[in-house]
């Protein structure tokens, strides 16, 4: 089971992916109820997951360390363990912000949090070992230490608007590049350096990756392949299907 919390003042999501989780993230997410003991089932080895490009960048607790997967450009499988996977799923542009770095250093790939931004971030707890208490433990470590790099920065929301203008999900209909660069001043050549500082590819990647979420969603909540398509601004269904493969294979 997969579940997350929005965390608006991180610009940010608290998720958790294993099964029967129903409060772990709301009593992460909120100090008054942190002292209260959950209850998970006992969780089996899973098989490999398939996680796919959205424009976001993650901070995640793997083998008790904190980690920082960078954005995907196409699709990648995840070889999980039989432990709860605890991360915090942040907005398009915000993470590198926070961690100082471009994304495009990190994209595709996963690197531990220390290796980026110096000292020892290993205080979340194993997460194989003792359930529900190190799922809430995890959260919060997680939500300490974006809490502590967010305190330093100071956040360009550029990056976030020129994200929500580039998808059709915020803006209907989405921009397109050039009028993106334009809407923002900026030359063509000055929005794909920012764009792959901000996001780890180019605007047009980012846009593809978008709106190929965007039918996604609408297909998930029962639409045809062929409306969905159409709803989102693809010529036709099989140009969904052209941008689908490139993405996912």
């Amino acid at each position: 089971m997969y579940r997350e919390t929005r965390i608006p003042r991180l610009w940010a999501s608290l998720w958790v992916s294993v099964p029967d989780t129903a409060d772990t993230l709301a009593e992460a997410a909120d100090p008054a109820r942190r002292n209260l003991t959950f209850g998970l089932a006992a969780v089996h080895s899973p098989a490999p997951s398939l996680i796919v490009p959205d424009g976001c960048m993650d901070l995640i607790v793997i083998d008790g360390r904190i980690v920082i997967a960078g954005a995907d450009s196409t699709a990648r499988m995840f070889h999980g363990s039989a432990a709860p996977t605890v991360g915090l799923r942040f907005d398009s542009g915000v993470l590198p912000q926070l961690l100082t770095t471009s994304a495009g250093e990190l994209a595709d790939r996963v690197t531990a949090l220390d290796a980026v931004i110096g000292g020892s971030h290993s205080g979340a707890p194993n997460v194989g070992e003792a359930g529900a208490a190190s799922v809430a433990g995890s959260a919060r470590v997680l939500l300490d230490t974006a809490g502590d790099l967010a305190d330093r920065a100071m956040l360009d929301l550029r990056p976030m608007a020129l994200a929500r203008a580039l998808d059709v999900r915020s803006s209907s209909p989405a921009h397109t590049v050039t009028e993106a660069a334009a809407e923002f001043a900026y030359s063509p050549r000055q929005l794909r350096r920012l764009s792959a500082e901000w996001f780890g590819y180019g605007p047009k990647h980012l846009a593809k990756i978008l709106r190929w979420r965007a039918a996604r969603d609408l297909i998930d909540a029962g639409r045809s392949r062929t409306a969905a398509a159409a709803e989102v601004g693809y010529a036709d269904a099989a140009h969904l299907r052209r941008d689908e493969r490139s993405l996912i294979g």
